[in-house]
């Protein structure tokens, strides 16, 4: 296989022809998502300790290219990678014309409240992501290099870009479906408040007791939404229980960081747009993804079309498990990451995970506009001629 190629930016189809049936690879379609009560009891989400049967696909560098995904925006984060790189800006102009809003000027707002808006945070993280890989991309081809990626990361939200990187989904569909995506999860939380906030310090086993005890009724409840680091854990609920779980985590002494974000994303909140969401995904032509993507619900890699619809379809009421994630990657022989996109949250946290390996951002303008000077001789190789 040649380098990982520059990702294409135009679908071949319209949305409505790709809503009638068409659909690229991936064979049938998969079984309506598994029912949810959102009353149920908690539970810890479940940890992976093995790493996926196979082997490591050859013919790739021991690098993983990994995006992150609402939460990480920031003031003026589209503006670096803009100024740089034609193909940057290219994404851009595509994605204001899918969009229908200038997506640009949103990614470099300077207002953080402004970007706190669901609808105009995902798909700015989504386009300033795929903008920064296809940067990437034209700089090593500039100095006649290239990178073939063993695996594909996305934190969230940033499975969408990963998809796009592997090639699974075009720029135009995971596009539409991160509008659709963003509206469904606004929907709901217009009529009930929500929101998210970090515990630092504290193990996952005691997060989730604090989380139940905070959990008074289906109205006032909070969960796990990630699990970043094994002391790093984003809870996720409505704002009363919510705020009762802060306060009993800054009692046991955790550093408690309030998010600002207008979501209650991967918790059981969400059965209903869930189900939503579900629906379109099986409509969305897939194709296999070129390499494989990890799961962030469970960490098995990703291979083809239906293992994506499966997990895009489970991803919006089920936690993610990044530290979890890093660990498979680092089993399966990666050993330098790059992460595309606003900020440098995992980067830090890949190497707060795993000491030995190289993680880089994409966004460290004080190395260089766009750093490929950093990555390492072994994540990538000549350019074949």
């Amino acid at each position: 296989m040649q380098g990982f190629r520059p990702v294409p930016l135009l679908g071949r189809r319209t949305w409505m022809r790709r809503r009638r049936g068409g659909r690229r690879g991936g064979g049938a379609r998969t079984s309506v998502a598994p029912h949810h009560d959102p009353r149920a009891k908690h539970h810890l989400p479940r940890r992976t300790n093995a790493v996926s049967e196979g082997t490591p696909t050859p013919e790739s560098d021991p690098v993983a290219i990994v995006f992150p995904g609402q939460g990480s925006q920031q003031p003026g984060m589209g503006r670096l990678v803009y100024e740089h790189s034609e193909a940057a800006r290219l994404v851009y102009e595509e994605a204001s014309d899918l969009a229908g809003m200038d997506v640009a000027r949103i990614s470099m707002e300077e207002d953080a409240e402004a970007l706190s808006e669901t609808t105009l945070t995902q798909p700015a993280v989504l386009t300033t992501s795929v903008a920064f890989l296809s940067a990437m991309h034209e700089k090593l081809t500039e100095v006649g290099r290239s990178i073939r990626p063993r695996l594909f990361g996305g934190h969230s939200l940033g499975l969408f870009s990963a998809a796009v990187a592997a090639e699974a989904l075009t720029f135009r569909d995971s596009m539409l479906v991160v509008l659709e995506r963003s509206r469904l999860m606004s929907r709901f939380n217009e009529g009930r408040p929500v929101g998210m906030a970090s515990i630092i310090g504290l193990n996952g086993e005691l997060v989730q007791q604090i989380c139940e005890d905070a959990t008074l009724s289906s109205e006032s409840r909070v969960d796990i939404a990630n699990l970043n680091l094994d002391t790093q854990t984003v809870i996720s609920g409505d704002v009363s229980a919510l705020e009762r779980a802060m306060d009993r985590a800054r009692d046991l002494q955790g550093r408690v960081i309030r998010l600002k974000v207008k979501v209650s994303s991967h918790t059981p909140l969400h059965h209903d747009q869930a189900e939503e969401f579900a629906q379109l995904i099986r409509e969305i032509p897939m194709a296999d993804p070129v390499r494989p993507i990890v799961s962030n619900r469970n960490s098995k890699l990703l291979h083809t079309a239906d293992d994506l619809r499966e997990e895009f379809s489970e991803q919006l009421r089920a936690p993610v498990l990044w530290s979890d994630n890093v660990r498979e990657m680092t089993g399966q022989g990666v050993r330098t990451f790059i992460e595309a996109g606003p900020g440098h949250v995992l980067a830090r946290l890949v190497r707060r995970t795993d000491r030995s390996v190289t993680a880089v951002s994409l966004n460290d303008a004080e190395v260089e506009p766009i750093p490929i000077s950093v990555l390492p001789p072994e994540s990538t190789q000549a350019a074949p001629s």
